[in-house]
């Protein structure tokens, strides 16, 4: 899991980025290491993470979201029954949200009820256009194991958000689908 370094994580970034736009619902990747014991973790910390350090006007910018994520994310660790620690956590959890505006332009043709033409002749054709406006949406959340420092688990979600004043059913939906899959199965 050590190739999931900074550099890692903006390629990964960036490459959801160039993807999401052409998403079309709700997605979530979950990414893992196969060897770490997932048994052992009962107690969880957040925090902050590393773009959010770097960049503290984006913890400004997404306030809400951060707030939703948190509230979230802790109604589903509890529901799997692992709680908040003070201290001596047995994994950190940290995210990043982004979000970039879109749009998908539509043109309907219309020819009419005189479809057809005669020869080099042909009948008017009316065409309509519509743009529809939207924010794409990603939430990186990570899991870390606070002994080592490894990264040991990692969901990557894309969404669509078309009505902001929805957008915390986006946010919610995306964090119980993202930890319903925590910890993960072993085949």
């Amino acid at each position: 899991m050590e190739a999931f370094g900074r550099t890692r994580l903006v390629s990964l970034l960036l490459g959801f980025c160039l993807v999401t736009p052409v998403t079309f619902g709700q997605t979530v990747r979950i990414y893992f290491d196969h060897d770490f014991d997932f048994s052992g973790i009962k107690r969880y910390e957040w925090r902050t993470h590393p773009v959010f350090e770097k960049q503290p006007e984006l913890k400004e910018v997404y306030a809400t979201g951060i707030q939703l994520v948190l509230q979230a994310g802790n109604e589903q660790f509890k529901k799997q029954g692992l709680e908040p620690a003070d201290s001596s956590p047995d994994v950190f959890v940290t995210f990043f949200l982004l979000a970039n505006d879109g749009q998908k332009t539509t043109t309907t043709i219309d020819p009419g009820p005189w479809f057809g033409g005669y020869g080099w002749y042909a009948p008017p054709v009316w065409t309509t256009t519509t743009t529809e406006y939207f924010k794409n949406g990603m939430l990186v959340v990570d899991i870390v194991d606070a002994g080592t420092s490894k990264l040991v688990w990692r969901a990557i979600c894309g969404d669509q958000i078309k009505d902001m004043s929805k957008r915390d059913k986006n946010i919610n939906s995306a964090v119980r689908k993202a930890l319903g899959r925590f910890p993960p199965k072993r085949k």
